[in-house]
């Protein structure tokens, strides 16, 4: 068998098959984070719970396939800035719009006379995503979409940085630093004051929750993309040293946090130490395992090449949307917690290929096609 291309050139943009699987691994690990298994061992549970985790891939794949797609073609121009912007709102607002907005009718529906007001703001913050800027009401709709706000704050500074980088290589660590610092400063400014609800309020919900504490994440895919531009045709080595030691890295802070079992707070995340080793150790290991699946033959890379990992990666964005919502919600009425949690994985899955084929897709194009109607959709 010949071995699997790492790149696929299409006419729109390179496509890399074995990332296109990973992001399904990484919806996978948010799922079994949410819903584990009464009859469990207390083990699994606690292993389960690091299943979080997979968002902090999300993040460097986002910022890997951004800055692979643009890094060079950044143009501070109307033009420019409106086909980009369209791309990504056509890619994460739809679905998202219909899912939350089923979840907030469920919650809010009818409209009480006496809330009307404040129930309306908080449908607007949960819809335009600035919910995510409060660590109070962040989870008002679909409580994983917070990462949402996140994703939305990379793409609106990702061109900046890219035009920054083609200057000085090392411009993405000098902006994570610039934003972590701007995020304590605005948490310093804003924490402790009510009126805010939330807005900026804590330092540990900054770093487990919010662009300013996340960012170098993403910035370790964006400089991934620019050492694989730049790195010359080379054969792939005998022996898959990337992949294996990325891969010992995401195990050895599974491991480390599966140990300190740190104290997880709703509207504040994890404690620091588990911060660190979530934000730094972790993705680092996830950027060397992104490099292997890039420049190695591996059996990791054939397995997520193979035809049904790509398509559960193409449906994994309609699939993390979906796993906690208005169908969990009756599933666990109709079973209860903690019961048939395989079987509501895979109903899971099957109703998320459905959704990315019926409504994810059709609506993306549909968008292109309204705002850029010259442009192939992408």
């Amino acid at each position: 068998m010949p071995p699997t291309p790492s790149i696929v050139h299409s006419a729109a943009r390179p496509y890399y098959p074995a990332l296109t699987g990973l992001r399904a691994v990484a919806a996978y690990l948010v799922f079994a984070a949410h819903f584990r298994s009464a009859a469990a061992s207390d083990f699994y549970w606690r292993l389960a719970e690091r299943g979080g985790l997979g968002v902090g891939m999300f993040f460097v794949l986002s910022g890997f396939v951004i800055a692979a797609r643009y890094q060079g073609d950044v143009q501070l121009t109307r033009s420019w800035l409106r086909r980009y912007l369209w791309r990504r709102a056509a890619r994460i607002y739809p679905v998202f719009f219909l899912l939350n907005g089923l979840a907030l009718w469920q919650v809010y529906w009818p409209l009480a006379r006496a809330t009307a007001a404040n129930t309306l703001l908080l449908v607007f913050l949960s819809q335009s995503l600035l919910k995510g800027f409060s660590n109070t009401l962040m989870f008002v709709g679909l409580p994983q979409s917070w990462s949402l706000t996140t994703e939305e704050c990379f793409y609106f500074s990702a061109p900046l940085v890219l035009l920054w980088q083609d200057r000085w290589r090392w411009a993405p660590l000098a902006f994570a630093a610039l934003m972590m610092v701007l995020g304590v400063a605005l948490t310093a400014l804003c924490s402790g004051r009510p009126a805010l609800h939330g807005l900026f309020g804590s330092y540990r919900a900054l770093f487990n929750y919010l662009y300013f504490g996340r960012v170098l994440e993403f910035m370790m895919g964006l400089m991934l993309a620019r050492w694989w531009a730049a790195r010359p045709p080379a054969p792939a080595p005998d022996w898959p040293w990337r992949t294996i030691t990325g891969l010992a890295l995401m195990a050895l802070a599974m491991g480390w946090l599966v140990w300190l079992n740190p104290h997880f707070q709703w509207y504040q995340g994890v404690p620091a130490s588990a911060t660190v080793i979530t934000n730094t150790l972790f993705p680092l290991g996830v950027t060397l395992l992104l490099a292997g699946l890039l420049a190695e033959r591996s059996w990791l890379r054939r397995g997520l090449s193979t035809p049904l990992l790509q398509a559960l990666g193409r449906s994994s964005y309609f699939f993390y949307l979906l796993h906690v919502g208005v169908f969990s919600l009756w599933w666990q009425h109709r079973f209860g917690w903690g019961h048939h949690v395989g079987w509501q994985f895979v109903a899971t899955l099957l109703l998320a290929e459905l959704g990315y084929r019926l409504l994810e897709e059709p609506l993306r194009r549909w968008v292109l096609a309204q705002t850029l109607p010259r442009e192939a959709a992408a």
